[in-house]
């Protein structure tokens, strides 16, 4: 009988999910905590100043418990409906409704297919209780060293 050799031939979860050491396996790793939250009524105007008074690409829009849509400045730039819509308009009528989620204990790689399916680049990030917790950008890096946000 042959002797065994010192190498150990199983594979870890962060190799079989093709991770290097150190890269972010969950959502958690790689989310923004610092998330910006508007009502449906909430106007075109106000979305568009807190956009540029805090500096965020992504309105995330809460009827009081409940995710119901988001609205980017891509969308604000781009969409044609939006650019016609009155300022005074409610963004309940221009924003993404049916977006996506994902919890922050997901895997980031079926996060990522999850945008990629759904062509977004912003994903909301739920905790265990259904509360928002964070955002997912779709130019994250997976080699974002985990424990950092």
């Amino acid at each position: 009988m042959r002797a065994r050799s010192s190498v150990y031939l199983e594979s870890t979860t962060d190799e079989q999910l093709g991770l290097l050491p150190g890269e972010a396996r969950n959502v958690k790793h790689a989310m923004s905590s610092a998330v910006t939250v508007a009502s449906p009524q909430t106007s075109l105007k106000e979305a568009a100043s807190l956009m540029t008074a805090l500096n965020v690409p992504v309105i995330v829009v809460y009827d009081g418990t409940r995710l119901v849509g988001m609205i980017t400045d891509r969308d604000m730039g781009l969409n044609q409906q939006v650019r016609q819509a009155p300022e005074e308009a409610a963004i309940d009528g221009l924003m993404r409704k049916h977006v996506p989620c994902c919890a922050e204990n997901d895997l980031l790689a079926d996060a990522l297919s999850v945008m990629h399916a759904s062509e977004i680049d912003w994903l909301p990030v739920l905790d265990g209780r259904e509360r928002l917790v964070g955002v997912l950008s779709a130019y994250v890096s997976p080699a974002r060293k985990t424990g950092h946000r």
